[in-house]
């Protein structure tokens, strides 16, 4: 799991790159073989083709983040999709005949010819990318109902402070100096002004144990200390929380509420 949104958004970029890069060389190629076009002509063709698709899929990618809606049903959500598949195809091919029509004018008649393979070809790319942003898509956009459960009874055995075991010391930790806790595998890390150090426990144990009126779990892998929230935005669906750190946690659903709820918004 990528439970950093910053490594996952760079690991998401460089593959989004890459995956743009192969297929628009493959795209090209593919056309330029069938019409005996010669190599030079094929690989500019094909850095011109990378070059749309990836407009093409950071435009797509900001669309399936921030537009569809989250209590969309199966049918929307296809309609969604075939919508933004016709766009998608009439923005490449509109693009293509353009810079055909404007550059390589003498070619033009062989596009033409070659213009419902393109299509179908586009599409099923659009069904890769779909199927690829459903495997990468923000871990936000996978949270259900069961993702944070707030306790109705009030919890026992309020701790004040944390002990943590930093080779042959124990460091102690008060509560209040908590910036926040990220779940690390099967760990939590607790971070302070002064780092961050890792304890073999459960999120679940620190939601039942942290004072209630002070931390508000707003993802299932990050426990916050509100008086260290500095301040919340709101992108399309998601919501982006900074800290006084400086760093910044995405926010689930739930979350979101749960957070509203202790803020009295």
């Amino acid at each position: 799991m990528l439970s950093s949104p910053i490594i996952a958004d760079v690991y998401i970029r460089r593959s989004t790159i890459f995956l743009c890069v192969l297929i628009g060389m493959a795209y090209s190629f593919s056309f330029g073989l069938s019409e005996h076009a010669d190599v030079a002509s094929m690989f500019i063709d094909g850095l011109g083709s990378t070059v749309i698709f990836f407009i093409e899929s950071v435009l797509l990618w900001n669309i399936f983040t921030y537009s569809l809606p989250r209590d969309a049903t199966a049918y929307q959500s296809f309609i969604f999709y075939i919508l933004y598949c016709v766009i998608g195809v009439v923005v490449v091919v509109g693009v293509e005949l353009l810079l055909i029509y404007l550059f390589f004018r003498v070619e033009f008649s062989s596009f033409e010819f070659t213009l419902p393979a393109r299509v179908v070809c586009l599409i099923l790319l659009y069904c890769v990318y779909c199927s690829y942003y459903q495997r990468n898509k923000p871990e936000e956009d996978l949270d259900d109902e069961s993702d944070i459960v707030q306790e109705e009874t009030k919890p026992e055995n309020i701790i004040e402070r944390i002990t943590v075991r930093v080779g042959q010391k124990i460091k102690v930790i008060p509560v209040e100096d908590l910036i926040c806790i990220k779940a690390e595998d099967d760990y939590v890390s607790l971070v302070t002004a002064e780092g961050h150090w890792l304890k073999d426990e459960t999120m679940k144990s620190y939601e039942a144990q942290l004072p209630p009126d002070k931390f508000v779990r707003v993802h299932r892998s990050y426990i916050v200390n509100i008086s260290k929230i500095s301040k919340i935005e709101r992108y399309g669906q998601k919501q982006l929380l900074q800290l006084t750190s400086g760093e910044c946690l995405r926010i689930s659903a739930n979350g979101y509420k749960a957070l509203r709820e202790k803020l009295n918004l």
